[in-house]
């Protein structure tokens, strides 16, 4: 516990620490499907990431992200069903990105996952795993050091124990470079 929370503290305050460090915020938003013991269930994803370029990985970053997938129907108006059936948790990857030029690049990631069964209305199960991304997209930085990336990417996270949640998104993102 005391090695998660130095890594967390270490990747907030990387800035400070190491002088020459980027640390990017982002998001995505999407459709794809989620199921636990269940069928699958179409839904939105989004997700929020905090990036950090740190001197003690070369060419992978590390990045921690938050998840939410849940029901459309949690979206849509005039619905009376009393609850929406979602999935969330969190994830941290090792991420690389190689430029075609100058703004066009490709990203891929993978890493671990934890997330939050909550399919059914009794069901709040924290399940273990592993998750891969991969995006394409533009760099808006016009070699600057701070601003945006934006692209369209997708995920697949999947867990070994307990109630075997799943997801996978296709999705929009962006990125800002601090």
């Amino acid at each position: 516990m005391k090695v998660k929370g130095l890594l967390v503290i270490a990747m907030l305050f990387s800035h400070s620490i190491f002088s020459q460090t980027e640390i990017s915020v982002g998001g995505y938003l999407g459709g794809g499907s989620f199921n636990g013991n269940s069928t699958s269930i179409a839904g939105f994803t989004s997700s929020f990431f905090v990036e950090a370029n740190l001197p003690l990985f070369e060419e992978v970053f590390p990045r921690l992200s938050y998840i939410l997938t849940k029901d459309f129907n949690a979206i849509l108006p005039n619905t009376n069903q009393p609850y929406n059936p979602f999935i969330q948790g969190f994830s941290f990857k090792g991420v690389t990105t190689q430029y075609f030029d100058n703004k066009m690049f490709l990203e891929e990631g993978v890493g671990l996952l934890a997330l939050n069964d909550r399919t059914f209305i009794d069901t709040n199960v924290w399940d273990y795993g592993i998750v891969i991304s991969i995006s394409a997209g533009f760099d808006l930085r016009n070699y600057n050091l701070k601003g945006f990336k934006i692209g369209a990417g997708a995920e697949y996270g999947i867990t070994f124990i307990n109630t075997l949640p799943r997801y996978s998104s296709i999705h929009i993102f962006f990125q800002f470079v601090i």
